[in-house]
């Protein structure tokens, strides 16, 4: 439910509050539109904006807290953050793309209080968002290989807290051999051996 993602995004945004954060990837050319309301559930569309009249035109920074990934908006000239779209799973609607572009993308921004609006978003370069898509994908490809590292490490301490410990020390009467090669002697020459018994040892012969 509605209700349940939310909760959910606010725990994944407080636990990445600790986290330090991490720039992904940046680009000094974005747009950003206001767009018109959704017409149907197909999806939004550029060609429902006027794309040569942007609200507002900038940087964009991708960058990330934990696993939870930032697009931040900010002048190019002072560093002024313009809007915020924290984004905690792969999927969201937080960056929907439009239907008809591979260049233009809706963003759900967050002022930080609980409101949050929709605004539209796009590049004038096709490769900036083929850029902008690739980063996305790795962050969550990545916090998806660490959460199957974590599994593994989970589950490896699991198993070894239940199995017992091997008791790999020598019993009354076993003796352990050693070959040990003795420095500046030649391939023929005779090897020493000592033989490692219970708590002590003890050199024997020398033998060819």
């Amino acid at each position: 439910c509605a209700a349940r993602r939310v909760r959910a995004r606010r725990m994944a945004e407080e636990e990445s509050a600790s986290e330090s954060e991490t720039l992904l990837w940046t680009c000094k050319e974005c747009y950003v539109y206001q767009i018109p309301p959704l017409k149907n559930e197909s999806g939004h569309r550029a060609n429902d904006w006027d794309v040569n009249k942007w609200l507002w035109q900038g940087t964009i920074k991708v960058t990330a807290k934990g696993n939870v990934l930032y697009v931040l908006l900010v002048s190019t000239d002072t560093g002024e953050l313009f809007a915020t779209c924290p984004v905690t799973e792969p999927g969201s609607k937080a960056i929907d793309p439009v239907v008809d572009s591979s260049r233009y993308f809706v963003l759900r921004i967050d002022d930080g209080k609980g409101r949050h609006a929709f605004i539209g978003m796009g590049f004038r370069d096709r490769n900036f968002s083929y850029d902008f898509n690739a980063t996305l994908q790795d962050h969550w490809k990545g916090v998806e290989r660490q959460k199957e590292a974590d599994q593994l490490r989970a589950e490896m301490e699991a198993r070894a807290a239940t199995e017992p410990m091997r008791d790999l020390s020598l019993k009354e009467g076993e003796t352990l051999s050693i070959k040990v090669n003795v420095p500046g002697k030649s391939a023929g020459a005779p090897k020493k051996t000592a033989r490692v018994g219970h708590g002590r040892a003890r050199a024997t012969a020398w033998r060819r």
